[in-house]
């Protein structure tokens, strides 16, 4: 990397250029602060991207192990319940994020991949909102509305327990669906208030070290994508234009990951009527998704947030290209 120009301070440029080659090296770092300058030159950023696999292969396993350690210190202090999954074939997160090589992703600051609570919660939301959907489909297809799923997510999210309540009810619900969308706004929240149930970051596991590989998109009308919505000839997919390969980073097949979910506490779980109290559902409520048990004593909400959790790491994928394949989990208990 001395040949070409890093765009970082000189004096960071030096410290790097010092360390480079020794162990260990974080490949994150290294991705948002340390690749080259590469101006739109696809040969840089090949080496760029070869340069952050190679630090790696070179991180701090000691690292990753104390930060499982200190994970499981804090699920267990929040009475979290954790699951282990596993990737079927490859994913990426944060391939969206705009950077020097062109195509991102998501590296935590120890520079392993991780995946941000925040997704997660987004994931899962989407999920029992899709079976909320499923569970009053007749009434959906009745109504015609354009944008069913926005509809149906405005009642469930409205702060007004009486506008949601009225508003639901034209989907002709049945007590289990009615139960479960009232679940859904608690463990979620409204628009005014949060919910009840906290998503952590999903780490790799350190009996399992992940592995990242190298990926390849190749898009047919690069020039198309770079004039798109001028007068410009070229913002037209013709044929005659040559296809550029881009690279980027996934984490490969069989990485194991480390999911927790919580639960917010509040005034209201000490009364008698509070969800840790309550009974198992035994109508709508068929378990888990995949064999491994959730924990007898666990709020039945926890137990639905992760059903819904796993339900959209199996059918839905997380992170980027799932239309493609990429991002799917499955069972690694």
């Amino acid at each position: 990397m001395a040949e070409y120009k890093i765009p970082i301070p000189k004096a960071s440029q030096t410290a790097f250029l010092a360390h480079k080659g020794k162990l260990p090296q974080n490949a994150g770092l290294i991705f948002e602060r340390f690749v080259p300058d590469t101006k739109d030159d696809a040969k840089l950023k090949a080496e760029g991207l070869h340069t952050v696999l190679l630090a790696f292969k070179k991180a701090d396993k000691k690292l990753l192990e104390e930060w499982n350690v200190r994970w499981k210190q804090t699920i267990r202090a929040a009475e979290a319940e954790s699951f282990p999954m596993k990737t079927d074939w490859r994913m990426i997160a944060g391939l969206g994020k705009k950077g020097s090589l062109e195509v991102g992703f998501t590296f935590h600051r120890y520079g392993y991949p991780y995946l941000p609570g925040s997704s997660l919660k987004g994931l899962t939301r989407a999920y029992g909102l899709l079976e909320i959907a499923i569970a009053v489909e007749p009434a959906i297809k009745a109504k015609n509305e354009k944008e069913p799923l926005s509809k149906l997510d405005e009642f469930l999210s409205c702060e007004e327990q009486l506008k949601f309540e009225e508003g639901f009810k034209t989907y002709n619900p049945n007590a289990d669906v009615l139960e479960m969308a009232t679940a859904f706004r608690q463990i979620f929240g409204t628009t005014e208030s949060a919910g009840k149930a906290i998503f952590f970051d999903a780490i790799p596991s350190a009996k399992f070290s992940p592995r990242l590989e190298l990926d390849i998109m190749n898009p047919h009308y690069p020039d198309y994508y770079k004039e798109m919505g001028t007068k410009d000839p070229k913002a037209y997919p013709t044929n005659w234009q040559s296809p550029i390969p881009v690279q980027f980073l996934t984490v490969a097949s069989g990485s194991v990951f480390r999911f927790a979910i919580g639960w917010r506490r509040s005034p209201e779980d000490g009364k008698d009527n509070s969800e840790k109290k309550k009974e198992k559902w035994n109508g709508w409520f068929k378990g888990e998704q995949i064999n491994q048990k959730a924990k007898d004593e666990s709020p039945r909400l926890i137990k639905l947030a992760r059903r819904w959790l796993q339900g959209g790491l199996l059918e839905l994928g997380a992170g980027g290209k799932t239309s493609a394949g990429y991002g799917y989990f499955e069972d690694a208990s």
